[in-house]
């Protein structure tokens, strides 16, 4: 029994809501002053702007997708280009950054600072699950950019002329409002979800999307699409 207990730890996701899960977001005082910080490298204005589109990413995908040292890390932050915020997982602490005043200006970005004091538990593990697919979408793909989407998507991935839109379900959405929203998506969609019970809601309007579970994000993935109402691997 205890065996099988352990198995079914290792298989959840790390993002799942099961955990106990709070968010500390740092909130600057007013007046803000975004200094005047240029972008040094390019890997730091792609990692910035992607940052921006998004809202948020863990440090670990950081490094992952953007190579950036720790040591960049902390000159951003010092900038005023990044803000590093907290992500409480059970006991353990998650460092999370989003931009800062002076990322927002140097990218014009519609993202208000402090805007992030608002966000939920969802909202956060939707960004940092999107960032997770990208970097298992980078040992695969290279040269994809990272884009904005608007809701119901988390953002968009474009992959020279192919545009996919990334729709990040947490099992705890308004079935009703996304359904109605899906039913006149008529864009290329790829659906990321802990568990395929999340999904099962939706199938009917995701017939054409392209699928993949949190678990799959840990290997070389292989879409799963729908035969017959079920979801397949292709």
């Amino acid at each position: 029994m205890d065996n099988m207990a352990g198995d079914r730890a290792l298989a959840r996701s790390p993002f799942s809501l099961s955990f106990n899960w709070t968010f500390v977001p740092t909130v600057l005082e007013e007046p803000i002053v975004a200094g005047y910080a240029p972008v040094r490298l390019p890997t730091e204005g792609l990692g910035l702007q992607a940052i921006g589109h998004i809202g948020c990413i863990g440090s670990v995908q950081l490094a992952r997708l953007f190579h950036w040292k720790r040591h960049q890390i902390r000159r951003m932050l010092a900038e005023q280009k990044l803000v590093q915020h907290q992500l409480k997982k059970n006991k353990n602490t998650i460092p999370i950054f989003t931009l800062g005043p002076r990322g927002v200006d140097l990218f014009k970005m519609d993202q208000p600072v402090n805007s992030w004091r608002h966000w939920s538990i969802e909202s956060v593990l939707c960004k940092l699950v999107f960032f997770q697919f990208c970097c298992a979408l980078q040992e695969k793909q290279k040269g994809f950019q990272i884009l904005p989407a608007a809701w119901p998507f988390t953002g968009k991935v474009q992959m020279g002329e192919h545009i996919r839109y990334v729709l990040v379900l947490r099992g705890t959405e308004d079935v009703a409002a996304l359904k109605r929203e899906l039913r006149h998506c008529s864009q290329p969609i790829i659906v990321l979800s802990e568990n395929l019970e999340n999904v099962f809601p939706y199938n009917h309007v995701l017939i054409a999307a392209h699928l993949l579970l949190d678990q799959d994000l840990r290997e070389d993935y292989k879409f799963m699409r729908q035969r017959a109402g079920e979801w397949q691997r292709s």
